[in-house]
């Protein structure tokens, strides 16, 4: 069943944490499209659609991941972080609206849970000018402690490396909260994945599902209420009118 959506969350001075790849940055599409050609050049056949299905939201330190680098080469993984970032730098935008939406939002307090590295986090944030959005003095609530484990002093950053396990488990997430110390119950994740929404849930998270990143297929938002979260958002315009 779907979470009972508590609107006092949209009044009160709850805690916005984002994922980062399809939800901030279309780059989830990106990644698919380079690693099924380049597992193509060495033998390994699956389809974009395939890939995404499988692999969309988990860590590239997952067990399932990890299992499907078996008869890859050595060099596969430094040839994929190559071509990924030369990609990033020549392709990589930003998700349509989010650039309006975390400018109306700018006094809110925020962060990044990402299974994602955090020099892959902020290189693309930094790419498509949005890693200031995300600045401790601006993203930071009152109460809250330096954040000396976030992944560069200064922003509210997190990665799934900075903890002991990746999503699906909660770990990353109430790492977020418990850094900025925030109870779980009084934050709202925005995540594109069901990887990533069961690990927002499992920290007892209100989680939003966002669907508008090119790698949705269809039935992304049924899969996405199957296991319980709150809302369906299409278009970060319908996200900065709920938030506003």
């Amino acid at each position: 069943m779907p979470q009972t959506l508590d609107f006092r969350l949209l009044t009160s001075d709850f805690f916005l944490i984002f994922d980062c790849d399809g939800v901030l940055v279309d780059s989830e599409w990106l990644v698919a499209r380079i690693e099924v050609e380049t597992r193509a050049e060495f033998g390994q056949q699956i389809s974009i659609e395939e890939y995404i299905r499988r692999y969309v939201g988990l860590s590239t330190r997952s067990p399932e991941y990890l299992e499907s680098l078996n008869g890859l080469p050595p060099e596969f993984r430094d040839i994929m972080r190559v071509r990924v970032e030369r990609a990033f730098h020549e392709e990589l935008e930003a998700i349509p609206g989010v650039a309006d939406l975390l400018e109306r939002i700018r006094h809110r307090p925020k962060a990044i849970a990402s299974s994602s590295s955090p020099h892959e986090i902020e290189m693309m944030l930094e790419h498509v000018g949005l890693l200031h959005h995300f600045e401790l003095h601006a993203a930071a609530p009152a109460a809250a402690t330096p954040l000396l484990t976030s992944s560069r002093k200064g922003h509210n950053i997190y990665s799934v490396s900075m903890v002991a396990r990746p999503k699906p488990a909660p770990d990353v997430y109430l790492f977020a909260a418990e850094q900025n110390n925030i109870a779980p119950s009084q934050c709202l994740v925005i995540e594109d994945s069901v990887v990533g929404a069961t690990a927002a849930l499992s920290a007892g998270m209100t989680v939003w599902g966002f669907i508008g990143g090119r790698h949705q297929s269809p039935g992304a938002a049924d899969r996405l209420r199957s296991i319980g979260v709150a809302r369906i958002v299409e278009h970060m315009d319908e996200l900065q009118k709920a938030l506003s």
